[in-house]
């Protein structure tokens, strides 16, 4: 099992081009949800229900986006923001396997 873990997505939380990282905790799946639309808190509470254990440390990098559809582009804001969300990818790896301990 993985001592840190960085989940890299999209969100329809965040304002398009919007980008946030912060550390995240299991969370229970909701009835009905289908395992493609499972974000990474809940990704985590399956991790634990299979492994019976959790990451010391896990975080989430996301990019805000417009739409999800199959085949859709990015968006302006979306492809504005990779340079960016790139830059805050690499600091955050560094960052976390600097606090390895």
């Amino acid at each position: 099992m993985a001592e840190t873990v960085l989940f890299v997505d999209c969100s329809l939380e965040e304002a398009p081009g919007q980008i946030m990282v912060r550390e995240i905790a299991p969370a229970p799946i909701e009835p009905g949800l289908v395992t493609h639309h499972l974000g990474a808190s809940e990704l985590l509470c399956v991790a634990q229900d299979i492994y019976g254990r959790l990451p010391r440390r896990a975080c989430l990098l996301a990019v805000g986006a417009s739409s999800v559809e199959v085949g859709e582009d990015l968006s302006a804001e979306v492809r504005q923001a990779l340079p960016e969300a790139y830059a805050m990818l690499e600091l955050t790896v560094e960052r976390l396997m600097s606090q390895r301990a």
